[in-house]
């Protein structure tokens, strides 16, 4: 019996030299895949190690990493025992090659992307080529999100490699090269590697915490693949004079495409007619299909004022049209929501038209800031309640609030609200009916309708006197006016932040929020989305 010590497993391991199908199956504490060949393992503890695993390298120098070598560990060092690999961005709870940078890496994706820098795609198993315009795979719908693991950009942007069906590597991309001259730092060249730092892009400014950047270490100066390969001068129609330069760290730069100031940003300008562009602003989409609208919004480069057809408001910038139509808009706007469901302040939905003559509006002024709303461009409104407003000011009001969807408006739960349970009513004429006698959620006896006011007696709910119709419990001193028993069940406050359903409740004693006095033993409507506030069972309590 052929005996193997692995530093992973305490006990010696045993070889076997096939791990047959017929036996039970095992996954290799290695790489955590199901074992099958040759293959170590412990008995006594159902450890099993594939050969392969078994025989890596316990440190290994990555050409992506060429600060540190990656030492092999039997889980990751970190509370839980897990890490995310920086390679596929999976989960990693077997062995792993791991850096103090912070670098972790499953033993296959460390050994997958180390032969890739190295050029040896022809010693990988395993591997298929993908021609994206000639193929018709089956599966590529389940790629649209998938990346490319070096530049992270889609993978279906161009033709690709596959590795085992788990690694895509874009063809272009093997043949990057592994130091890069740029003009944004002339003083060292920028080596292709992993970016063990997360540090952001020096031109786009965001920061790309897997893939492979272009990164002088000592310098801290990153720039991101598809930044590296963007051209430092361009031709664009917004600026037909000169061609514009791309420039770092330019000073409130007012973009001309997006009418925006960024301090300090890269953006493509024009010393001699101070003309500037931001670098994501170059290459807008040229055409965009928003919910708003049935048909796309076509971009129309023409910087000229225009009035936007979606919100009202002025714009100078470049805009989207839609032709059939005679719509124009900002980019912005086709994001805008077509419904905006249980508007806080209204509450009902408000609907978004281009044109709101075809409803019977009697008032045009908005309801939140009282101005007049034009009635030729786009608006929020609800027909039926005559309610307008400004889709800038619908859009910054909603923005407010933390939306919960509880489906309460689509099942109609608050049209059946009730707070209590009718055991005997009374009819009054025709069409009247009054319920006589109640059981009310918030109290644990019947409670009988009154009309005869006598004595002093304060309501239980809302703790002012009674001086009209009341319910009242036979068994203890427990009133309500006719009024405070109707309350629903639950209903919404557009002044609070959290749109959720607030719900009835009798308290002992709370600080109402709203006007910060203390009450005893009344309703209140709480607030079950704010438990972290210091106050009475940790609700934010509405008094009624």
């Amino acid at each position: 019996m052929e005996l193997h010590h692995h530093f992973s497993h305490q006990h010696p391991l045993e070889f076997i030299e096939e791990h047959s199908l017929n036996n039970e199956k095992a996954n290799c504490s290695g790489c955590g895949e199901l074992v099958s060949g040759p293959s170590y393992s412990c008995t006594e503890c159902e450890f099993y190690l594939d050969k392969k695993c078994s025989e890596v390298s316990s440190e290994i120098n990555h050409p992506f990493h060429p600060n540190h070598s990656l030492k092999l560990l039997a889980s990751p060092p970190y509370i839980g025992s897990w890490a995310i690999c920086d390679f596929c961005d999976k989960r990693c709870e077997q062995f792993v090659y791991h850096c103090s940078c912070k670098l972790d890496f499953h033993i296959k994706c460390a050994l997958f992307s180390k032969t890739i820098a190295e050029n040896k795609v022809g010693e990988l198993e395993g591997v298929s080529q993908k021609d994206l315009l000639v193929s018709s795979e089956n599966g590529s719908e389940e790629l649209e999100e998938t990346e490319c693991f070096a530049c992270r950009k889609p993978v279906l942007d161009s033709p690709y490699i596959s590795f085992d069906s788990r690694f895509y590597l874009h063809k272009k991309c093997l043949d990057l090269p592994i130091e890069v001259n740029h003009l944004f730092h002339s003083q060292h060249p920028l080596v292709l590697q992993f970016n063990s730092q997360r540090l952001p892009c020096q031109i786009c400014k965001t920061t790309q915490p897997r893939g492979l950047v272009y990164c002088c270490s000592p310098c801290e100066f990153t720039l991101h693949i598809a930044c590296v390969e963007r051209p430092t001068r361009i031709n664009h129609p917004c600026h037909r004079h000169h061609p514009l330069i791309l420039q770092l760290n330019l000073k409130s730069l007012l973009c001309q495409i997006c009418r925006k100031t960024q301090a300090l940003s890269p953006a493509y300008y024009c010393s001699a007619c101070k003309f500037g562009l931001h670098v994501k602003c170059v290459s807008p989409e040229p055409s965009i299909k928003g919910e708003i609208h049935e048909h796309p919004f076509t971009l129309f480069w023409r910087l000229v004022p225009f009035i936007c057809d979606a919100c009202g408001t002025s714009g100078d910038c470049i805009s989207y049209i839609c032709s059939p139509c005679g719509l124009i808009v900002h980019e912005s706007c086709i994001s805008l929501q077509p419904i905006i469901k249980r508007f806080p302040r209204h509450g009902h939905s408000i609907s978004h038209t281009f044109i709101l003559g075809q409803y019977e509006i009697k008032s045009w002024k908005c309801k939140i800031c009282h101005e007049e709303v034009n009635s030729k461009h786009g608006c929020y409104c609800c027909s039926d309640c005559n309610y307008v407003v400004h889709a800038n000011c619908a859009i910054k009001a909603y923005r407010w609030y933390k939306i919960f969807d509880d489906g309460i408006e689509e099942t109609g739960e608050l049209l059946n609200n009730s707070a209590f349970v009718v055991i005997k009513e009374t009819r009054l004429g025709e069409n009247d009916v009054i319920p006589t006698e109640i059981k009310h959620l918030n109290h644990p006896h019947k409670l009988i309708f009154s009309n005869d006011v006598k004595d002093d007696k304060y309501c239980d709910g809302c703790v002012l006197f009674i001086s009209t119709s009341f319910y009242y419990c036979a068994q203890c001193d427990f009133f309500l006016h006719k009024s405070c028993a109707e309350l629903p069940k639950k209903t919404y406050d557009w002044s609070h932040v959290h749109q959720c359903p607030l719900t009835l409740n009798l308290h002992a004693d709370f600080w109402c929020l709203y006007c910060t006095f203390e009450f005893n033993n009344c309703f209140s409507y709480d607030c079950n989305c704010c438990g972290s506030d210091d106050n009475i069972n940790n609700n934010i309590i509405r008094n009624i």
